[in-house]
């Protein structure tokens, strides 16, 4: 939908709407002008925003009849984030809203490919080592959404309400694929991007003291034109067309049921009730390539029925009985079926999918006390059990415990200080730890999410206020987690943050504020044995070798950011001059370790030089200086200037190249490549108020 067609119909609603004294209207109305020079990655730089050279204007119109509202707002118009939204009604009786929203996803501008067809579901052409030659086009999605709605509350205490929404998102976005011949062999495409989804809302309920309860509806479908992805296979001979299956379509709903009663002793129930069911059918591929080859396999079906059930049901009493004493206790199920089909596929062996099903309960109990000396303690327990059919992940059982305490007797300072305890046991339905089993890795191997943990985190706050116009705050975590059943994966992760702020008004004329906040996370992998057992693939028990040996990881990240800012009043009420300056600033690095008994390292290689010192790291510094003078009580006129730089180190990208190996047996498009930009804005804008 054309944003002036949607501009059109609100202002033909709002005359509808309006009675004849919707002329007495009150809002304001902006225009601004921009000249953006981006020095490097401009699709990093406009991620999720539209900075390029331009004009662009805002307004907000807004009607208060008395017994009738209505308000017309825009943004952003002529860019690609412009916002339109129009509501209005009768106050306490009825509201109405119409809403259009435009937003970007720029990944990487000026990514090159072989292949002809980018954006289309048939990529074509032979592989060229001759990047030269290749087709440039753009990583980029654009979401638009168009919804509306209504609310009727003149039959009070009851209500009901309906909107009804369309998302649609175009573009490329990167995906990759093995060519089917050996491990190693990989090529990267652009993916097309032709998604709409349709939502419906309905919710109806009472509303009056002691009682509320609600029934709502919500349906979604979700349509993707694009089923497959056809594309010429590069590392087999002749190039055949391979297929990469793309999300099909599906459909969702969920019927909720709430309720809410207060009762006695300053005490309330709720209740929340909700059943969900997501079903998706889709024709499922019977070949594949390997080793060069075209494999047909056999399917029991190939029309896959997809359905999942969801129901969850939660309880929550809150009471507070006496001054000093406030509780709650709260009980929570959720279940998820998987009612899809299982097909089975025989080949080399017989495969079948296994549908993933898990169910949770989760209660508990929290206690505050307000004590002696203006102390507040509240203590809290949480106990939760998962279980799931899935051979890695089975059974787990959570007790959490956590205590907060806080301390403000004196005026101008609170302190809080909390401790909070996670203890987690896993019972794995899979086999037990013998070379016997085929399954010999998935005993060694467990998800960081399921396997048994324990976790300690301390926590303390400090807010200070010693003056009327000064504020500062003081924070510090410590979180330090031990997996216990990992053999292979991650051990151990440990992270402190602390962080300060401060506001402080010099004067009636200077205003500063500002934070400073640091991070740091470690990550221990376990040491992962991969030599190859020809009886039982690969086997952690094996002693390594030269080529096949043992390894641990130490990950670890830095994050350190900041900022400051100021308003200056020149002249009061009339000229002021804002200054901002920022910065964030990660360092990540990764400390390797070999393990090769008494084997000696590579050639070269050392437990130094295996080291990586780039990893993930990135600087983003930005400054802004803005001049706002108020030429009267009904204009203001601004202007400014804004740098903005953001430089990105990360091993996996030295040295990029789009084709590797020789002969090239990986072929890629440049997508986040190159993500480092330098920008400069400057800025003229102008509001007027009426």
């Amino acid at each position: 939908m054309k944003n002036k067609t949607f501009i059109y119909t609100c202002l033909m609603i709002a005359m509808l709407c309006c009675p004849a004294r919707a002329l007495e209207i009150e809002g304001d109305a902006g225009v601004k002008a921009m000249l953006v020079d981006v020095d490097g990655s401009e699709a990093t730089c406009n991620e999720y925003h539209d900075l390029t050279d331009g004009l662009y204007g805002s307004f907000d119109i807004r009607y208060d009849g008395g017994s009738y509202y209505l308000d017309l707002k825009a943004s952003d118009i002529g860019y690609d984030t412009q916002h339109y939204t129009l509501e209005g009604g009768g106050w306490g009786s009825f509201r109405y809203y119409l809403d259009y929203n435009e937003i970007p996803h720029n990944f990487t501008f000026d990514a090159r490919t072989f292949y002809s067809g980018s954006g289309t579901t048939d990529l074509t052409g032979p592989p060229s080592t001759d990047v030269n030659s290749w087709s440039s086009f753009d990583y980029s999605i654009e979401r638009r959404s168009l919804g509306g709605g209504i609310d009727l509350q003149m039959l009070k205490p009851f209500y009901i309400s309906a909107s009804v929404s369309r998302e649609d998102r175009d573009g490329i976005k990167p995906t990759a694929v093995e060519g089917g011949i050996a491990f190693g062999n990989a090529v990267e495409l652009p993916e097309p991007i032709d998604y709409r989804t349709d939502t419906l809302k309905v919710e109806a309920g009472y509303s009056k003291t002691p009682i509320f309860s609600s029934l709502s509806f919500i349906y979604s479908a979700f349509d993707n034109d694009n089923r497959v992805l056809r594309f010429d296979n590069p590392f087999i001979g002749g190039n055949p067309k391979d297929t990469l299956t793309l999300p099909p379509d599906n459909e969702y709903y969920k019927i909720a049921f709430k309720n809410a009663l207060k009762l006695p002793l300053r005490s309330r129930f709720n209740m929340n009730l909700g059943y969900t069911q997501s079903r998706s059918d889709e024709t499922l591929l019977n070949s594949f390539f390997e080793g060069g080859t075209l494999n047909t396999i056999s399917l029991s079906d190939r029309e896959f029925d997809g359905k999942i059930i969801t129901e969850n049901y939660d309880f929550v009493l809150t009471s507070s009985p006496l001054a000093y004493l406030e509780g709650k206790l709260f009980y929570k199920y959720h279940r998820r079926k998987n009612s899809s089909d299982e097909i089975l596929s025989v080949g080399d062996e017989t495969l079948v999918n296994e549908p993933l099903n898990y169910r949770k309960n989760r209660y508990g109990m929290e206690l505050g006390f307000r004590l002696p000396a203006s102390l507040h303690l509240l203590a809290s327990y949480t106990h939760a059990d998962t279980d799931r059919n899935r051979e890695d992940g089975s059974v787990n059982k959570d007790d959490i415990y956590s205590v907060d305490l806080t301390w403000s007797q004196i005026e101008f300072l609170e302190v809080t200080v909390g401790y909070e305890r996670i203890s987690r046991t896993a019972n794995f339905h899979g086999p037990e730890a013998s070379p016997d089993e085929p399954e010999f890795l998935e005993n060694f191997l467990r998800r960081f999410d399921v396997t048994a943990k324990d976790r300690d985190a301390y926590k303390a706050e400090v807010d200070i206020f010693p003056a009327e116009n000064l504020t500062i705050g003081f924070g510090y975590r410590n979180e330090d987690t031990n997996y216990h059943d990992a053999t292979l994966g991650l051990g151990e992760s440990e992270s402190d943050e602390f962080s300060i702020n401060a506001d402080y008004t010099l004067s009636d004329r200077v205003h500063i504020a500002g934070y400073y906040d640091f991070e740091k996370i470690k990550y221990r992998q376990v040491q992962r044995r991969v030599p190859f057992n020809a009886t039982e693939g690969f086997d952690p028990t094996e002693p390594p070798t030269a080529t096949a040996f043992n390894w641990t990881a130490a990950e670890k990240d830095r994050t350190y950011e900041y900022g400051i800012g100021a308003d200056v009043h020149i002249i009061p009420k009339k000229l002021t001059l804002r200054l901002n300056h920022s910065s964030v600033k990660s360092d990540g690095s990764v400390d390797y370790t070999f393990l090769l008994g008494a084997n000696p390292l590579p050639s070269g290689r050392t437990q130094d030089n295996i080291d990586l010192s780039d990893w993930d790291d990135y600087r983003l510094t930005s400054y802004l200086a803005k001049i706002i003078y108020a030429a009267s009580s009904k204009i203001n006129v601004s202007a400014g200037y804004i740098y903005e730089k953001f430089d990105y180190d990360d091993a996996q990208y030295d040295g990029y190249r789009n084709t590797i190996g020789t002969p090239v047996n990986t072929y890629l498009t440049g997508a986040y490549a190159d993500q480092s930009y330098k920008a400069d804005i400057v800025f003229v804008s102008a509001s007027y108020r009426f």
